[in-house]
């Protein structure tokens, strides 16, 4: 017994047993009855007192085991609520037999709209903080659930009480008894207004990106097929009429000799407007006391009017007459021809939301396609009929190869973002949605650098290989088109026709790639000698039969720029094969000088 003890212990026994023995004489034998009796109380005594002890510590020790166990708990606890509190997510668990709502976790408040501290509130008076216009699914959805015993997953809208509304999604799982009745229902909610506004706003974006493709491809068809470039300008109108959602659009011209504007055009659906009731045509002065217009005049950009019953920069004539027409809102947008303001188009709006940037930019862009309209009408009043063919040519190619190749690769970029958001990849949604911008951005530059005829942006800063090269790297990195690149031999200088043709046949090359061939190799491969220039673009992708082939306005224009240069287009294709796509030009002495 003595050496199952504690140290402590031992050591007590010990002297209580080496007291009880002192006691004895050395004329009283050790072992007398008396003495054995009393040393035998003595140990008992001891070995009680020690099982008592070693009781209250295991006691202690339980105590301590729990007090830990509590702690590690409350610790446990405090993690998952800040990790709640951080993703917006809140836990939840509901008894559909009674409506009673057992449990919900603080997050759960936070996004519900509810205070964390307060009481918890019935079944009631959460269906009320749900949009008047969802409670009716979330109802039908729960009671579905409940019949079925089943699993639900659903997206709603929560009002919180300052009336601001927040969208949450919520996912319900059945808890079943022994005997498969359902005794409640346990789950999340998360807050993801952030991420349905991303969601809108990427699918706004992509919309407008493809409404200006769309309002290029109908212009194209317009400035190739119109006998006169009015029916231009009023296509023009009628388009950015139709793209954005507009009441009517207004074309107003500004003569700087006079100071003065003078209505061109206006249009309203598909129907051109009658101009003489208009209180700038009946008092031409009367302008200079518009300041939206100034505005636009003085600073080149566009100006943006809300709400023209508190605009102060509306005279009163002009507010009245655009409350009889239901005019609420509008945009003036200039019209801009070698750095200067030589006319406004203003687009007006009943009720509608707040104008975006994407929605600013488009009118813009479209803004540039009419100056190229009356580019073409001033050439048209000048006789020039010859001129006007070469020019509508070389406008309707760069159009094509700048504006409709770009926005093919903006879209590609707003694509990979939706892909990046669905996977939850917030840095890449923020990458691609940069180089959308960035490519979008360069598109409306060489829109402008068209309507002068300039030499291509990129041109300027480095040398054609090199801005090839750029142009199809911005274009398809982030994406699942993979370029590569090679040169064979030492190019010389190329004349800047022949650059300028070559980088506009190499955009619509690769636009046609993207938006028809699935493919995921994009091969450039540029080749010299004394005799030759051979420019190569290759594909992976579908292929097509050769007999299957039609020249759309980028291969006409690319059949156009070759034939300038003296050289030759060579098309090679078949069905899952790829295609290639080969410009041969000559490269004699008198051909490159």
């Amino acid at each position: 017994m003595m050496a199952d003890m504690h140290i402590p212990e031992k050591r007590f026994c010990e002297e209580e047993i080496s007291g009880a023995t002192s006691l004895t004489t050395p004329t009283e034998p050790t072992g007398s009855i008396p003495r054995q009796i009393d040393l035998i109380e003595r140990v008992a005594k001891c070995d009680a007192e020690i099982t008592e002890s070693r009781e209250a510590v295991e006691v202690l020790h339980r105590t301590e085991q729990r007090l830990r166990a509590e702690e590690k708990l409350q610790e446990s606890e405090a993690y998952l609520a800040e990790a709640q509190r951080l993703s917006h997510t809140g836990s939840w668990a509901w008894a559909p037999g009674t409506g009673e709502l057992r449990y919900w976790s603080e997050e759960c408040y936070r996004v519900l709209g509810f205070d964390p501290h307060g009481a918890q509130p019935r079944f009631e008076e959460f269906v009320q903080r749900i949009h008047p216009d969802d409670q009716a699914k979330v109802r039908e959805t729960g009671e579905t659930a409940g019949r079925e015993k089943a699993e639900f997953e659903l997206d709603y809208r929560i009002v919180h009480p300052g009336g601001e509304i927040r969208d949450v999604h919520v996912v319900g799982h059945p808890v079943l008894s022994a005997s498969g009745d359902l005794v409640e229902f346990v789950g999340t909610v998360i807050d993801v207004t952030e991420r349905k506004r991303a969601e809108e706003a990427l699918r706004a974006s992509e919309q407008v990106a493809r409404g200006q493709v769309e309002a290029l491809a109908q212009s194209l068809d317009v400035l190739a097929t119109a006998p006169a470039p009015d029916q231009f300008i009023g296509q023009m109108l009628r388009t950015m009429c139709r793209q954005l959602d507009g009441q009517s659009v207004w074309l107003w011209l500004f003569d700087e000799a006079d100071e003065s504007f003078a209505l061109r055009l206006a249009v309203e659906g598909d129907t051109v407007l009658p101009t003489d009731s208009h209180p700038f045509v009946r008092d031409p002065a009367l302008w200079k006391q518009n300041q939206v217009l100034e505005d636009v005049l003085f600073t080149g950009a566009p100006t943006i009017f809300e709400d023209i019953q508190t605009d102060p920069r509306m005279p009163v004539a002009y507010r009245e007459y655009l409350k009889r027409s239901g005019t609420k809102k509008g945009v003036g947008v200039p019209i801009l021809a070698s750095g200067k303001v030589t006319g406004v188009i203003t687009i007006r709006h009943g009720d509608r939301p707040p104008y975006r940037r994407e929605e600013i930019e488009l009118m813009q862009a479209l803004a540039h396609q009419v100056m190229l309209a009356l580019r073409l009408t001033q050439l048209a009043e000048q006789g020039r009929r010859a001129a006007i063919l070469e020019e509508r040519n070389r406008m309707a190619r760069d159009i094509h190869d700048t504006l409709a190749q770009g926005f093919t690769g903006v879209i590609m970029q707003l694509e990979a973002a939706e892909t990046a958001i669905e996977r939850r990849r917030p840095n890449q949604v923020n990458e691609h949605l940069r180089r959308a911008g960035g490519l979008a951005r360069e598109s409306l530059s060489e829109a402008r650098r068209s309507v002068h005829a300039l030499r291509p942006e990129m041109l300027k800063e480095t040398s054609f290989w090199d801005a090839l090269k750029g142009m199809i790297k911005s274009s398809t990195v982030g994406t699942a088109l993979h370029p590569s690149f090679k040169v064979q031999g030492k190019v010389d200088e190329l004349p800047p026709i022949w650059q300028e043709n070559l980088l506009h046949i190499g955009q619509e090359a690769l636009a046609n790639t993207i938006k028809y061939a699935h493919a995921r190799k994009f091969g450039t491969r540029l080749m010299y000698d004394s005799k030759e220039l051979r420019l190569e673009f290759s594909d992976d992708g579908d292929g097509f039969k050769p007999q299957d082939q039609h020249d759309g306005r980028g291969l006409l224009g690319m059949r156009e720029r070759i034939e300038q240069m003296g050289g030759e287009l060579k098309i090679t294709s078949a069905r899952g094969k790829g295609t290639k796509v080969t410009v041969v030009l000559p490269c004699n002495g008198e051909s490159i000088l």
